[in-house]
Protein backbone atom coordinates (compact mmCIF):
# COMPACT_ATOMS: atom_id res chain seq x y z
CA UNK A 1 0.00 0.00 0.00
CA UNK A 2 2.95 2.23 1.08
CA UNK A 3 4.47 2.15 -1.86
CA UNK A 4 1.61 2.21 -4.48
CA UNK A 5 0.53 5.53 -2.76
CA UNK A 6 4.55 6.62 -3.00
CA UNK A 7 4.49 5.77 -6.51
CA UNK A 8 1.22 7.70 -7.43
CA UNK A 9 2.80 10.51 -5.36
CA UNK A 10 6.05 10.93 -7.39
CA UNK A 11 3.96 10.75 -10.63
CA UNK A 12 1.07 13.45 -9.20
CA UNK A 13 4.52 15.75 -8.72
CA UNK A 14 5.26 15.46 -11.59
CA UNK A 15 1.99 16.13 -13.31
CA UNK A 16 1.69 19.03 -11.07
CA UNK A 17 4.93 20.70 -12.71
CA UNK A 18 4.07 19.73 -16.14
CA UNK A 19 2.03 22.99 -16.92
CA UNK A 20 5.18 24.58 -15.74
CA UNK A 21 7.06 24.49 -19.23
CA UNK A 22 3.91 25.37 -21.33
CA UNK A 23 4.10 29.28 -19.09
CA UNK A 24 7.48 30.41 -21.11
CA UNK A 25 6.12 29.62 -24.27
CA UNK A 26 5.19 32.72 -26.86
CA UNK A 27 1.34 32.66 -28.02
CA UNK A 28 0.76 31.49 -31.62
CA UNK A 29 -2.04 32.46 -34.12
CA UNK A 30 -1.71 29.66 -36.29
CA UNK A 31 -4.23 27.48 -35.51
CA UNK A 32 -8.15 27.84 -35.66
CA UNK A 33 -10.62 27.28 -33.12
CA UNK A 34 -14.32 26.07 -32.98
CA UNK A 35 -16.27 27.12 -29.66
CA UNK A 36 -17.13 23.06 -29.23
CA UNK A 37 -14.64 20.01 -29.51
CA UNK A 38 -16.18 16.36 -28.85
CA UNK A 39 -13.47 13.69 -27.51
CA UNK A 40 -13.89 9.79 -27.74
CA UNK A 41 -10.94 8.04 -25.82
CA UNK A 42 -9.37 5.20 -24.35
CA UNK A 43 -8.91 5.07 -20.45
CA UNK A 44 -6.18 4.20 -18.54
CA UNK A 45 -6.16 4.03 -14.62
CA UNK A 46 -3.79 2.61 -12.13
CA UNK A 47 -5.19 0.63 -8.76
CA UNK A 48 -3.98 -1.69 -6.08
CA UNK A 49 -5.30 -5.65 -5.33
CA UNK A 50 -4.58 -6.56 -1.62
CA UNK A 51 -2.86 -9.72 -1.26
CA UNK A 52 -1.45 -12.07 1.67
CA UNK A 53 1.92 -14.00 1.76
CA UNK A 54 1.73 -17.20 3.97
CA UNK A 55 4.34 -16.73 6.22
CA UNK A 56 6.19 -20.51 6.72
CA UNK A 57 3.48 -23.35 8.08
CA UNK A 58 1.65 -20.52 10.15
CA UNK A 59 -1.68 -19.00 9.84
CA UNK A 60 0.07 -15.79 9.53
CA UNK A 61 0.71 -13.82 6.50
CA UNK A 62 2.46 -10.99 5.22
CA UNK A 63 -0.05 -8.32 3.12
CA UNK A 64 0.98 -6.93 0.21
CA UNK A 65 -0.46 -4.77 -2.99
CA UNK A 66 -0.34 -5.93 -6.43
CA UNK A 67 -0.85 -2.91 -9.06
CA UNK A 68 -2.46 -3.07 -12.13
CA UNK A 69 -3.71 -0.81 -14.58
CA UNK A 70 -7.01 -1.23 -16.57
CA UNK A 71 -8.50 0.26 -19.55
CA UNK A 72 -11.71 1.49 -20.34
CA UNK A 73 -13.41 2.15 -23.30
CA UNK A 74 -15.07 4.46 -24.65
CA UNK A 75 -14.39 7.90 -22.14
CA UNK A 76 -16.19 10.93 -23.53
CA UNK A 77 -14.68 14.22 -23.24
CA UNK A 78 -16.38 17.50 -24.28
CA UNK A 79 -14.66 21.07 -24.13
CA UNK A 80 -16.27 24.51 -24.67
CA UNK A 81 -13.15 26.88 -26.12
CA UNK A 82 -13.89 30.10 -24.13
CA UNK A 83 -11.02 31.43 -25.91
CA UNK A 84 -7.85 30.44 -27.31
CA UNK A 85 -5.92 29.44 -24.06
CA UNK A 86 -9.35 28.78 -21.82
CA UNK A 87 -11.51 26.38 -22.25
CA UNK A 88 -14.28 24.62 -20.03
CA UNK A 89 -14.24 20.85 -19.99
CA UNK A 90 -15.83 17.92 -18.82
CA UNK A 91 -15.16 14.31 -18.48
CA UNK A 92 -17.31 11.31 -18.46
CA UNK A 93 -16.19 7.72 -17.93
CA UNK A 94 -19.40 4.87 -18.03
CA UNK A 95 -18.12 1.88 -16.76
CA UNK A 96 -14.75 0.03 -16.41
CA UNK A 97 -13.91 -3.72 -15.72
CA UNK A 98 -14.98 -4.26 -12.39
CA UNK A 99 -11.90 -3.95 -9.59
CA UNK A 100 -11.08 -6.49 -7.27
CA UNK A 101 -9.69 -4.01 -4.85
CA UNK A 102 -10.68 -5.49 -1.78
CA UNK A 103 -10.83 -1.72 -0.57
CA UNK A 104 -13.32 1.78 -0.94
CA UNK A 105 -13.23 1.72 -4.62
CA UNK A 106 -14.48 -1.62 -5.47
CA UNK A 107 -16.61 -2.68 -8.71
CA UNK A 108 -16.90 -0.73 -11.69
CA UNK A 109 -16.29 2.85 -11.64
CA UNK A 110 -18.36 5.39 -13.19
CA UNK A 111 -16.45 8.91 -13.44
CA UNK A 112 -17.74 12.70 -13.99
CA UNK A 113 -15.49 15.45 -13.85
CA UNK A 114 -15.71 18.98 -14.93
CA UNK A 115 -13.20 22.03 -14.29
CA UNK A 116 -10.90 23.75 -16.51
CA UNK A 117 -8.24 23.57 -19.05
CA UNK A 118 -6.09 26.49 -19.65
CA UNK A 119 -2.17 26.72 -21.66
CA UNK A 120 -0.73 27.27 -25.10
CA UNK A 121 -1.84 26.70 -28.58
CA UNK A 122 0.21 26.60 -31.08
CA UNK A 123 -0.11 26.07 -35.01
CA UNK A 124 -0.40 22.01 -34.82
CA UNK A 125 0.14 21.47 -31.40
CA UNK A 126 -1.51 22.61 -27.79
CA UNK A 127 -0.52 21.76 -24.04
CA UNK A 128 -2.70 22.64 -21.39
CA UNK A 129 -2.87 22.02 -17.36
CA UNK A 130 -6.23 20.70 -16.24
CA UNK A 131 -8.51 20.40 -12.86
CA UNK A 132 -11.29 18.94 -12.97
CA UNK A 133 -13.96 18.34 -9.80
CA UNK A 134 -16.92 15.61 -9.64
CA UNK A 135 -17.45 12.14 -8.56
CA UNK A 136 -16.41 8.60 -8.53
CA UNK A 137 -19.21 5.79 -7.88
CA UNK A 138 -18.39 2.31 -7.01
CA UNK A 139 -20.94 -0.65 -8.04
CA UNK A 140 -19.34 -2.47 -5.22
CA UNK A 141 -17.98 0.18 -2.90
CA UNK A 142 -19.39 -1.89 0.30
CA UNK A 143 -19.68 -5.42 0.44
CA UNK A 144 -19.37 -8.56 2.35
CA UNK A 145 -17.36 -11.51 2.56
CA UNK A 146 -19.75 -14.12 2.77
CA UNK A 147 -21.22 -16.37 1.35
CA UNK A 148 -17.83 -15.50 -0.97
CA UNK A 149 -16.04 -12.15 -1.69
CA UNK A 150 -18.27 -9.00 -3.25
CA UNK A 151 -21.53 -10.42 -2.16
CA UNK A 152 -24.39 -7.87 -1.32
CA UNK A 153 -22.56 -5.14 -2.89
CA UNK A 154 -23.78 -1.55 -2.44
CA UNK A 155 -23.08 1.55 -4.51
CA UNK A 156 -20.68 3.65 -3.08
CA UNK A 157 -20.18 7.71 -4.66
CA UNK A 158 -17.19 9.64 -3.57
CA UNK A 159 -16.11 13.10 -4.45
CA UNK A 160 -13.22 12.90 -7.10
CA UNK A 161 -10.69 15.87 -7.86
CA UNK A 162 -8.04 15.46 -10.75
CA UNK A 163 -5.25 17.57 -11.60
CA UNK A 164 -2.91 17.50 -14.85
CA UNK A 165 -1.80 18.21 -18.08
CA UNK A 166 -3.12 17.30 -21.54
CA UNK A 167 -1.94 17.46 -25.12
CA UNK A 168 -2.90 17.91 -28.43
CA UNK A 169 -1.45 17.68 -32.09
CA UNK A 170 -4.32 18.54 -34.65
CA UNK A 171 -4.19 15.87 -37.82
CA UNK A 172 -6.24 18.20 -39.93
CA UNK A 173 -8.28 21.46 -39.23
CA UNK A 174 -11.48 19.53 -37.38
CA UNK A 175 -9.51 16.88 -36.17
CA UNK A 176 -6.72 15.81 -33.52
CA UNK A 177 -5.22 13.33 -30.91
CA UNK A 178 -5.19 14.27 -27.34
CA UNK A 179 -3.77 12.62 -24.69
CA UNK A 180 -4.97 13.78 -20.97
CA UNK A 181 -3.14 12.25 -18.07
CA UNK A 182 -3.50 13.76 -14.69
CA UNK A 183 -3.36 12.50 -10.80
CA UNK A 184 -6.87 11.32 -9.73
CA UNK A 185 -8.02 11.49 -5.99
CA UNK A 186 -11.06 9.95 -4.56
CA UNK A 187 -12.00 10.87 -1.03
CA UNK A 188 -14.35 8.12 1.08
CA UNK A 189 -15.63 9.80 4.40
CA UNK A 190 -15.96 7.77 7.81
CA UNK A 191 -18.95 5.75 7.73
CA UNK A 192 -21.50 3.86 9.91
CA UNK A 193 -22.66 0.75 8.35
CA UNK A 194 -25.20 -0.61 10.98
CA UNK A 195 -26.01 0.47 14.59
CA UNK A 196 -27.94 -0.99 17.63
CA UNK A 197 -31.47 -0.50 18.30
CA UNK A 198 -30.75 2.42 20.56
CA UNK A 199 -28.85 4.29 17.71
CA UNK A 200 -25.32 3.43 18.60
CA UNK A 201 -22.83 2.49 15.95
CA UNK A 202 -22.48 -0.98 15.81
CA UNK A 203 -19.94 -1.08 12.92
CA UNK A 204 -18.69 1.41 10.80
CA UNK A 205 -15.90 1.80 7.88
CA UNK A 206 -12.90 4.71 8.29
CA UNK A 207 -11.95 6.34 5.93
CA UNK A 208 -9.28 6.90 3.17
CA UNK A 209 -7.81 8.84 0.43
CA UNK A 210 -7.55 6.72 -3.01
CA UNK A 211 -5.43 8.00 -5.04
CA UNK A 212 -4.84 6.78 -8.72
CA UNK A 213 -2.81 7.85 -12.07
CA UNK A 214 -5.36 8.63 -14.88
CA UNK A 215 -4.89 9.15 -18.36
CA UNK A 216 -6.90 8.99 -21.67
CA UNK A 217 -5.93 9.39 -25.21
CA UNK A 218 -8.46 9.67 -28.06
CA UNK A 219 -9.26 11.03 -31.06
CA UNK A 220 -10.66 15.09 -31.09
CA UNK A 221 -13.76 16.57 -33.73
CA UNK A 222 -14.42 20.31 -33.36
CA UNK A 223 -18.07 21.83 -33.97
CA UNK A 224 -18.88 25.20 -34.91
CA UNK A 225 -17.26 28.24 -37.51
CA UNK A 226 -13.60 28.23 -37.62
CA UNK A 227 -12.03 30.87 -36.34
CA UNK A 228 -8.21 32.15 -36.46
CA UNK A 229 -7.01 32.55 -32.69
CA UNK A 230 -6.39 36.09 -31.75
CA UNK A 231 -4.00 37.50 -28.81
CA UNK A 232 -5.75 37.79 -25.67
CA UNK A 233 -5.60 41.09 -23.22
CA UNK A 234 -3.50 40.77 -20.73
CA UNK A 235 -4.40 42.35 -17.49
CA UNK A 236 -1.91 44.79 -15.82
CA UNK A 237 0.49 42.77 -13.32
CA UNK A 238 0.65 44.03 -9.93
CA UNK A 239 4.05 43.87 -7.52
CA UNK A 240 1.79 41.94 -4.95
CA UNK A 241 -1.32 40.14 -4.34
CA UNK A 242 -2.37 39.39 -0.29
CA UNK A 243 -5.90 38.03 1.04
CA UNK A 244 -7.66 35.73 3.46
CA UNK A 245 -9.29 31.96 2.78
CA UNK A 246 -10.95 29.45 3.95
CA UNK A 247 -9.84 25.69 3.22
CA UNK A 248 -11.11 22.48 3.75
CA UNK A 249 -8.33 19.88 3.90
CA UNK A 250 -9.62 16.17 4.08
CA UNK A 251 -6.63 14.03 5.77
CA UNK A 252 -6.41 10.80 7.19
CA UNK A 253 -5.06 10.90 11.14
CA UNK A 254 -1.63 9.38 11.05
CA UNK A 255 -2.53 6.07 13.79
CA UNK A 256 -6.46 5.58 14.13
CA UNK A 257 -7.20 6.28 10.17
CA UNK A 258 -9.82 8.53 10.43
CA UNK A 259 -10.92 10.36 7.67
CA UNK A 260 -12.39 14.24 7.96
CA UNK A 261 -12.55 17.55 6.39
CA UNK A 262 -10.55 19.87 8.37
CA UNK A 263 -12.02 23.45 7.72
CA UNK A 264 -9.18 25.71 7.93
CA UNK A 265 -8.89 29.92 7.69
CA UNK A 266 -5.61 31.64 6.80
CA UNK A 267 -3.83 34.32 5.07
CA UNK A 268 -2.31 33.86 1.82
CA UNK A 269 0.25 36.73 -0.61
CA UNK A 270 1.77 36.44 -3.59
CA UNK A 271 5.15 38.51 -4.36
CA UNK A 272 4.63 38.70 -8.37
CA UNK A 273 8.57 39.15 -9.45
CA UNK A 274 7.68 38.06 -12.96
CA UNK A 275 5.17 38.15 -15.72
CA UNK A 276 4.71 34.03 -15.37
CA UNK A 277 6.37 33.57 -11.65
CA UNK A 278 5.21 34.55 -8.29
CA UNK A 279 6.72 33.27 -5.00
CA UNK A 280 3.63 32.12 -2.50
CA UNK A 281 3.06 31.79 0.27
CA UNK A 282 -0.03 30.57 2.77
CA UNK A 283 -0.74 30.10 6.35
CA UNK A 284 -3.34 27.66 7.56
CA UNK A 285 -5.08 27.03 10.78
CA UNK A 286 -7.50 24.37 11.52
CA UNK A 287 -9.32 25.46 15.03
CA UNK A 288 -10.33 22.18 16.17
CA UNK A 289 -10.17 18.66 15.75
CA UNK A 290 -12.83 17.61 12.84
CA UNK A 291 -16.59 17.22 14.29
CA UNK A 292 -15.31 18.50 17.95
CA UNK A 293 -13.73 15.13 18.46
CA UNK A 294 -10.42 14.67 20.03
CA UNK A 295 -8.55 12.54 18.17
CA UNK A 296 -4.96 12.85 19.12
CA UNK A 297 -2.22 10.14 18.19
CA UNK A 298 1.35 10.10 18.32
CA UNK A 299 1.71 12.14 15.47
CA UNK A 300 -1.44 14.59 15.27
CA UNK A 301 -3.94 16.15 17.54
CA UNK A 302 -5.04 19.14 18.18
CA UNK A 303 -5.27 22.59 16.43
CA UNK A 304 -2.88 22.30 13.38
CA UNK A 305 -0.50 25.05 11.98
CA UNK A 306 0.31 24.53 8.32
CA UNK A 307 2.82 26.97 6.53
CA UNK A 308 3.55 26.57 2.80
CA UNK A 309 5.44 28.92 0.67
CA UNK A 310 7.13 28.06 -2.98
CA UNK A 311 6.85 28.54 -7.00
CA UNK A 312 3.36 29.74 -8.65
CA UNK A 313 3.78 29.70 -12.54
CA UNK A 314 1.26 30.39 -14.92
CA UNK A 315 -0.30 33.18 -17.91
CA UNK A 316 -2.67 35.73 -17.12
CA UNK A 317 -5.44 36.15 -19.92
CA UNK A 318 -8.33 38.90 -19.67
CA UNK A 319 -9.51 38.82 -16.42
CA UNK A 320 -8.07 35.74 -15.34
CA UNK A 321 -5.05 34.15 -14.13
CA UNK A 322 -4.05 30.21 -14.46
CA UNK A 323 -1.35 28.90 -12.68
CA UNK A 324 0.46 25.95 -11.61
CA UNK A 325 2.19 25.44 -7.80
CA UNK A 326 5.06 23.75 -5.87
CA UNK A 327 4.98 24.50 -2.14
CA UNK A 328 7.10 23.02 0.67
CA UNK A 329 6.39 23.95 4.16
CA UNK A 330 5.60 22.84 7.52
CA UNK A 331 2.45 21.73 9.52
CA UNK A 332 2.41 21.57 13.17
CA UNK A 333 0.04 19.67 15.46
CA UNK A 334 -0.30 21.61 18.76
CA UNK A 335 -1.48 18.14 21.23
CA UNK A 336 0.38 14.65 19.99
CA UNK A 337 1.18 11.83 22.59
CA UNK A 338 5.42 12.25 23.96
CA UNK A 339 4.41 10.11 26.99
CA UNK A 340 1.80 7.53 28.83
CA UNK A 341 2.24 7.35 32.18
CA UNK A 342 0.21 5.07 34.98
CA UNK A 343 -0.91 7.48 38.08
CA UNK A 344 -1.32 6.56 41.78
CA UNK A 345 -4.57 4.99 40.91
CA UNK A 346 -3.83 3.06 38.00
CA UNK A 347 -5.15 5.64 35.34
CA UNK A 348 -3.15 5.90 32.42
CA UNK A 349 -2.00 9.78 31.94
CA UNK A 350 -0.80 10.87 28.91
CA UNK A 351 1.49 14.06 28.25
CA UNK A 352 1.03 15.97 25.24
CA UNK A 353 3.21 18.31 23.52
CA UNK A 354 3.89 19.81 19.47
CA UNK A 355 4.80 18.33 16.86
CA UNK A 356 5.52 19.65 13.51
CA UNK A 357 5.89 17.18 10.00
CA UNK A 358 6.88 18.37 6.71
CA UNK A 359 4.14 19.05 3.73
CA UNK A 360 4.22 19.45 0.40
CA UNK A 361 1.31 20.90 -1.58
CA UNK A 362 1.22 20.53 -5.59
CA UNK A 363 -1.77 21.44 -7.62
CA UNK A 364 -3.41 24.36 -9.72
CA UNK A 365 -4.28 28.35 -8.75
CA UNK A 366 -7.14 30.05 -10.41
CA UNK A 367 -7.44 33.49 -9.67
CA UNK A 368 -9.91 36.35 -10.98
CA UNK A 369 -9.84 40.14 -11.11
CA UNK A 370 -12.78 41.67 -11.21
CA UNK A 371 -11.21 44.97 -10.78
CA UNK A 372 -7.64 46.63 -10.88
CA UNK A 373 -7.42 46.01 -7.16
CA UNK A 374 -9.44 43.26 -6.49
CA UNK A 375 -8.86 39.64 -6.64
CA UNK A 376 -10.89 36.41 -6.05
CA UNK A 377 -8.71 33.26 -5.94
CA UNK A 378 -9.57 29.25 -6.34
CA UNK A 379 -6.92 26.53 -5.14
CA UNK A 380 -7.18 23.07 -5.65
CA UNK A 381 -4.61 20.26 -5.59
CA UNK A 382 -2.87 17.73 -3.01
CA UNK A 383 -0.62 18.22 0.31
CA UNK A 384 1.07 15.37 0.90
CA UNK A 385 2.17 15.29 5.07
CA UNK A 386 5.75 13.72 5.50
CA UNK A 387 4.80 12.19 9.27
CA UNK A 388 8.55 11.92 10.86
CA UNK A 389 9.67 9.09 13.04
CA UNK A 390 9.99 10.22 16.68
CA UNK A 391 10.31 7.88 20.03
CA UNK A 392 7.72 8.17 22.98
CA UNK A 393 7.80 7.24 26.44
CA UNK A 394 5.14 4.58 27.74
CA UNK A 395 5.88 3.57 31.44
CA UNK A 396 9.05 4.72 31.68
CA UNK A 397 10.43 2.75 28.40
CA UNK A 398 10.80 4.46 24.79
CA UNK A 399 9.03 3.14 21.95
CA UNK A 400 10.08 4.41 18.18
CA UNK A 401 7.15 5.51 16.13
CA UNK A 402 7.97 5.20 12.48
CA UNK A 403 7.19 7.56 9.59
CA UNK A 404 5.03 7.87 7.18
CA UNK A 405 3.38 9.61 4.23
CA UNK A 406 -0.18 10.66 3.83
CA UNK A 407 -1.87 12.39 1.11
CA UNK A 408 -4.37 15.38 2.04
CA UNK A 409 -6.62 17.25 -0.67
CA UNK A 410 -6.37 20.67 -0.20
CA UNK A 411 -9.48 22.79 -1.71
CA UNK A 412 -9.69 26.56 -0.82
CA UNK A 413 -11.59 29.81 -1.42
CA UNK A 414 -10.07 33.43 -0.77
CA UNK A 415 -10.47 37.02 -1.67
CA UNK A 416 -7.86 39.69 -1.52
CA UNK A 417 -6.15 43.24 -2.87
CA UNK A 418 -3.47 43.73 -5.33
CA UNK A 419 -0.84 46.50 -5.01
Amino acid sequence: MTRCRERVRRNSIILGILPLCLLFAMQSNGQEVAKNEFTVATNLQTYGQLGCAPIGSTPLCNPFYNHFVYFSTPSFIYTRNLSSSLAIVGTFQPTSPFLDTNSFGSGRETLALGGVKTGWRGKRFGFYGEVQAGVASFSCGTWYYGPKPYTGCDKLTNFALEYGGSAEYHLTRRYAIRLDAGHLETTEFDRILSRFSNGDPSAGRIGQILQHFDARIGITRSFGQLQEAKPERRPERRPWDAGVLFALQPRTDSHFGYLDPYPSWGLWASWNFSKYLSWDTTLLHSPRNANGLEIIDYQSGGRAFEALTGVKVGIRRDHMGYFAKVRPGTITFGKTERQINENASGQLVGVYGMFTNFALDTGAIFEVYPSRHAILRFEAGNASIFYQPKNIIQHGTKFPISGETQPSMLISFGAGFRF
